[in-house]
């Protein structure tokens, strides 16, 4: 059986209060350096340093310095002052766990700095954004909201990756790779170990190699890569060597002794958790025996030296109830009782049982069911981890601006060279486009005025050929109709002048009479045709209504509804206009056979519309062009010399109905 493994949370926030290589801040070299100071900027920043420096030695002074840098930062408008002030101040309460006052001022810090960040997004204000939310992250840990925990980490990740901060990359990886790891989600806590690792070997910090690389032990025995386990632990003892006086050795024992247990070299383990144990005496890091007595217990067991591992269990509870966690102290219960029941010690193990049941029920068992990983972490967490995240020294920090400095001014150079080329090449690619754009309007233009011509060119031709048609039935209208009439009177004359006629020829000269009335009318029917008499003295309106009723007969009933005016319409377009509804009518007269034509004709709004509806044996309109004989042709020459456009709509044995929209 493996033991249950809790590991630690690296807090990032504790390291802030420190730069370079480890070394705490030296709260009388600052104190000087705050006295020497002349600018406030500065002054804010040191005392911001003196407030972190003093925590966990001087509360008072704690509160002091950032409280005094905020009022100092809020005075002079000092934007990044405030947020780095309402951080401190954040630091100083979740350094004495006044969770609920350390996340207001998170919340103040970060609203100030994001503020800052929609006007200018520097490395510096990013690096105080990111420490922020990760603080925050920590916080929700404290208060057992690990979604937020996990999600205010993970969104820090892309910020230290933009502003190239791997130490800051390396240390959220890290804590993700632990965090998940107390929720035994291995396989998504290697991924981040995975990234962890090379990014703290590009650092170059032996203990935070060795801290990393056995946190990452420890998830590759839980997923039972042991030989994996094995190489790494072999990493951190290359480097232990480099580090002879880490304090990361007894760890290192202990886990090497997790992974001999894990082989099944039992003895060996045990020899490994003795040289941790020395190491933990001899340092008095006592806050780390209970991790290692329940090992001790463990390995025992497999060995089947119940009464060793009975020994460490009852260390491992006295560990607990020093502590007063009470999770671990159920936990010793339970696995004592299980020790005696097997040495059928009964009354024992019932005493040990009746202690485990009636602990769970003190502790709320449904609540500590969800979170007795949890809790458990908070006791047996190493809290004594190296707090890994440190700055580097005050040479290397000048070093790092003064090389930054001068990167951002070959890099100003360079892109101002290239703003300068992007420009050029825009502007040439701008003439290019711009002629290009110039030649096709112009050449569209011609194609414009060429199609306006053809078009017009066509509409004439067929004005002409319209024209050609109305000749030659005007000449058959004279030749067949009024000339055979006039040629039947000049006979009649003829006769009468030859016969020797003894009485007067009254009855013929009657005859004679009507002929010549009849071929008046005729005459006036092919001159209306011509030109209409009414259109030019009276208008369209007159005109229209005229022709539709000398249209009427028995067989055929025209009406025409007449909306608007025709005052402002030139004569030669009201002249089409009644030759297109003199089309349309014949068209449903001689070929519709229709009994009923209702003409409408409306003028609004700068539109005309013309409507003749009839009732007559109508066809199928999707054969259109097919059909020949009906005039269609002339009718779309003439709308389109009025520039407008007619649709029909027609239907087998329903009608048909054509409307022509014209722009007044």
């Amino acid at each position: 059986m493996k033991p249950i493994l809790h590991f630690s949370i690296l807090l990032l926030f504790l390291s802030f209060f420190y730069i370079g290589s480890g070394q705490i801040l030296d709260v009388n070299e600052l104190k000087q350096k705050l006295e020497d100071a002349k600018a406030d900027t500065i002054r804010i920043k040191l005392m911001c340093n003196l407030a972190r420096a003093n925590e966990g030695v001087d509360s008072l002074s704690v509160f002091q310095y950032g409280y005094e840098a905020l009022r100092l930062s809020k005075k002079l408008r000092y934007s990044y002052g405030t947020a780095l002030s309402y951080k401190t101040i954040a630091d100083g309460y979740l350094s004495y766990f006044d969770i609920e006052n350390s996340k207001n001022y998170y919340f103040n810090a970060q609203e100030e700095v994001e503020h800052l960040l929609k006007k200018d997004s520097t490395k510096v204000y990013l690096q105080l954004w990111a420490k922020i939310n990760f603080n925050l992250g920590v916080l929700y840990g404290y208060q057992g909201d690990n979604e937020q925990e996990i999600a205010y980490v993970e969104k820090t990740i892309p910020i230290a990756r933009q502003i190239k901060d791997t130490l800051f990359l390396a240390i959220a990886n890290t804590n993700l790779g632990i965090k998940y790891m107390n929720f035994a989600q291995f396989n998504k806590a290697y991924t981040y170990f995975e990234k962890s690792g090379p990014q703290y070997e590009a650092l170059n910090n032996p203990d935070d190699i060795i801290f990393d690389r056995l946190s990452f032990s420890l998830c590759l025995y839980e997923m039972d890569s042991l030989s994996t386990m094995k190489t790494t632990l072999d990493k951190v003892k290359f480097y232990l060597d480099k580090v002879p006086k880490s304090i990361y050795n007894y760890k290192y024992y202990s886990h090497l002794g997790l992974y001999l247990s894990g082989v099944k070299r039992y003895e060996e383990a045990i020899e490994m958790y003795d040289k941790s144990y020395e190491l933990l005496q001899n340092n008095k890091i006592r806050s780390e025996y209970a991790s290692l007595f329940i090992k001790y217990a463990e390995t025992y067991e497999q060995l089947g030296n119940l009464k060793m591992s009975k020994k460490y269990m009852m260390d491992f509870l006295q560990e607990s109830l020093k502590s007063g966690n009470d999770v671990s102290r159920a936990k010793a219960y339970y696995r004592l009782a299980r020790y005696e029941s097997k040495i059928k010690n009964y009354k024992k193990a019932h005493h040990y049982l009746n202690q485990y049941i009636h602990l769970l029920d003190s502790l709320d068992i449904q609540e500590t069911s969800n979170r007795i990983q949890q809790l458990e972490f908070q006791y047996q967490s190493e809290k004594k981890e190296k707090e890994i995240l440190a700055l580097t020294n005050e040479k290397n920090i000048v070093a790092f601006n003064l090389e930054k400095k001068r990167s951002e001014g070959y890099l100003m150079i360079i892109a101002i060279i290239t703003l300068v080329f992007v420009l050029l090449v825009g502007y040439q690619i701008y003439r290019d486009k711009s002629r290009e754009s110039r030649l096709a309007d112009r050449k569209h233009a011609e194609e414009m005025v060429a199609l306006k011509h053809e078009q017009q060119a066509k509409i004439f031709s067929a004005m002409i050929e319209g024209q050609e048609r109305e000749r030659k039935r005007l000449a058959i209208d004279l030749h067949d109709g009024l000339g055979g009439r006039l040629s039947a009177i000049s006979l009649k004359l003829s006769k009468l002048d030859k016969d020797n006629l003894k009485t007067y020829p009254k009855q013929e000269l009657s005859n004679v009479q009507n002929d010549i009335r009849e071929s008046l009318s005729e005459l006036r029917g092919i001159a209306r045709n011509l030109m209409p008499e009414t259109l030019i003295k009276y208008g369209l309106e007159a005109a229209l209504r005229d022709y539709c009723t000398n249209m009427n007969s028995n067989e055929s009933q025209v009406t025409l509804q007449f909306y608007g005016d025709d005052k402002k319409i030139a004569i030669h377009n009201q002249v089409t206009m009644y030759r297109i509804v003199q089309e349309l009518i014949n068209n449903a007269i001689k070929h519709a056979k229709a009994s009923e034509v209702l003409v409408q004709y409306i003028h609004e709004n700068e539109k005309i519309d013309i409507i003749v509806e009839d009732n007559g044996v109508g066809f199928n309109a999707s054969s259109i062009k097919d059909k020949k004989g009906m005039g269609l042709d002339n009718l779309k020459t003439r709308v389109d010399y009025l520039e407008g456009f007619f649709e029909i709509q027609s239907k087998i044995d329903e009608g048909t109905t054509v409307t022509v929209q014209i722009n007044a």
